[in-house]
């Protein structure tokens, strides 16, 4: 028996334990679409309106549950509109596969390349992804795949892009049992027992020691180890933008997440700390944009002790005190358990009155947060429906935010108590990945509840996606904070004491000017209301969140945002 091209692909997939595949049939794809059809190899194709949303699908499904998806283009990747999202997916490490279909590109363009993220953001219009790979042949079609697996979830995770001619799309080759991939257990993972124990009592001697966690502790599984370590130690701790929800927010020791002003708690906690660990924060481009510690010897004055597995040379550098690179579980694990009983005792002893000042600390966040509930201004500053909105969502929701002061507003007011349940994007900032991100959430996750909360500039850019949750019944809720502009942009005018309307969406009489955006979701097929006042928003939000299908809150906010700070 002989089978194409395509269908290799779709079985291979299938046993590579790809679930879904999101994209856009095309002249050079329609092939592989219809081996992903075939009836016993089945992998349901999820047909979007842009392609790079197929690849922001791909990348919210993979950073809601740490499994890939798969993105197929229409046409090469040298044509593709979907470069933008490929490089968002890189900058924050989430694997994805993608399907680069059509026709060859010119002999010039090379076949494999590797490289390094210094050298892919030099020409990442060339070199998008981690690691590119071509299929000369049918016949070798099923070893690319596995090595494209295994590229995307080595070390730093990343998108992975294979070219797939349509040459070798049809193709016919002599069958073969799919392959099925063996679990990659490793290289065992050595601990420096001696550098923990250093660590261990540095830590125990310092007065103000703050934990720093960052996105690689929720790409390494480590946020129960990261719990462990803290209550060990009484440590606070401080998350970075991408690892919200690393630790739990409602928990005593939670200093919550790096904000915009220093009176931010978390920064408060930082510039007072005399020691500063920074865990699995290697990718975080708020903190360490180059060289390792680089910022962070900016936010203060501590010393440094740096804790990653995701690249050898953060632990390399001098401005680390101390330094470790290893597995994060394994090391977190093996910290917590160094203090015994009287060690431990001692502890609560020693930081008696700086835990008392993090419980303080705690209680007037709090405080201050209930207090943005009583808001009731109009139009509504941000604040108020998303504190309305947390306490309406179930502990283990999944809120997936748009890029620009929608982040900065759910830093402060929407705390997240698990990981991979607060996604957004970090260094590249994209704008119009919320939407088709929150819809890969939703598939990745199908019984927890997801809410996208987006601004209406940002929604603009990829609000046709929404007829994808109609077409595959797919129940997001998306709140769009509706300001008539770039919130992000007019803030920063602010700051900068300008007054520049470029970021304003205006009518030429320069009353402020924005669709209807109920009646457009309306249209599409969804459940939606329009919220102007703060009487409305419980009622019309529960509504939404209890929908059987996508639904729709449009919430009328106000350009200049009421800050709240911890």
């Amino acid at each position: 028996m002989k089978l194409t091209g395509s269908q290799v692909f779709a079985k291979e997939l299938k046993s590579l334990g790809i679930h879904y595949v999101a994209g856009i049939p095309g002249q050079g794809s329609w092939a592989l679409v219809d081996g992903l059809l075939a009836p016993g190899t089945a992998i349901p194709f999820i047909q979007v309106m842009q392609e790079q949303s197929a690849v922001h699908m791909a990348d919210g499904y993979f950073r809601a549950c740490g499994r890939p998806m798969a993105a197929l283009l229409p046409t090469s990747l040298g044509r593709s509109k979907a470069l933008g999202g490929i490089e968002t997916a890189r900058v924050d490490g989430s694997a994805i596969l993608v399907i680069s279909a059509g026709a060859p590109e010119p002999a010039a363009t090379v076949l494999f390349e590797s490289f390094t993220d210094t050298q892919s953001a030099a020409a990442p219009g060339l070199k998008a992804g981690k690691s590119r790979l071509a299929v000369t042949s049918a016949d070798k079609l099923s070893a690319t795949l596995r090595k494209a697996f295994d590229s995307m979830l080595s070390s730093l995770a990343g998108p992975v892009i294979i070219d797939i001619p349509v040459r070798v799309q049809t193709d016919s080759i002599e069958a073969k049992g799919a392959s099925r991939r063996q679990a990659s257990l490793g290289e065992p993972v050595s601990l420096n027992v001696d550098v923990l124990e250093q660590i261990a009592e540095q830590v125990s001697q310092a007065q103000r020691p703050v934990i720093l966690a960052g996105s690689g502790v929720i790409a390494d599984e480590a946020g129960a180890q990261l719990l462990l370590l803290a209550e060990a130690f009484l440590l606070p701790v401080v998350t970075t933008t991408l690892a919200k929800g690393a630790f739990p927010e409602d928990h005593l020791l939670s200093g919550a997440t790096l904000g915009r002003q220093s009176r931010d708690a978390g920064n408060a906690l930082l510039s007072a700390a005399d020691l500063l660990i920074a865990i699995g924060c290697a990718r975080d481009s708020e903190v360490m944009p180059t060289l390792p510690g680089a910022r962070l010897t900016h936010m203060t004055d501590a010393a440094l002790i740096l804790i990653d597995s995701s690249d050898p040379a953060t632990g390399s550098g001098k401005l680390a005190g101390i330094s470790l690179s290893t597995g994060l579980k394994e090391a977190l694990q093996h910290l917590a358990q160094l203090p015994d009983a009287p060690a431990r005792k001692a502890l609560k002893l020693h930081r008696g009155p700086y835990r008392k000042a993090i419980a303080a600390r705690c209680k007037a966040r709090d405080s201050r947060l209930d207090a943005s509930l009583a808001i009731d201004l109009t139009p509504l500053p941000v604040q108020r429906p998303l504190r309305e909105l947390r306490l309406l969502l179930e502990r283990d929701a999944i809120v997936v935010v748009g890029a620009g002061s929608v982040q900065a507003a759910v830093r402060q007011v929407f705390p997240v108590y698990m990981p991979r349940s607060h996604l957004c994007v970090g260094g590249a900032g994209a704008v119009g990945w919320a939407v088709p991100a929150a819809i890969g959430a939703k598939l990745a996750m199908p019984a927890r509840q997801v809410v996208c909360v987006v601004g209406d500039g940002d929604f603009l850019q990829s609000m046709q996606e929404m007829a994808v949750c109609m077409m595959h019944t797919i129940p997001v809720v998306f709140v769009v904070l509706n300001n008539s502009g770039y919130a992000s942009m007019s803030e920063l005018q602010l700051e900068r004491n300008e007054n520049h309307p470029g970021g304003e969406f205006n009518l030429p009489d320069g009353r402020p000017y924005s669709p209807d955006f109920a009646v457009i979701a309306r249209s599409f097929g969804l459940e939606a209301w329009r919220v102007e006042h703060g009487s409305q928003l419980k009622a019309v939000l529960s509504k939404a969140i209890n929908s059987k299908g996508p639904s729709l809150v449009e919430i009328i906010t106000a350009r200049g945002n009421v800050a709240v700070h911890d």
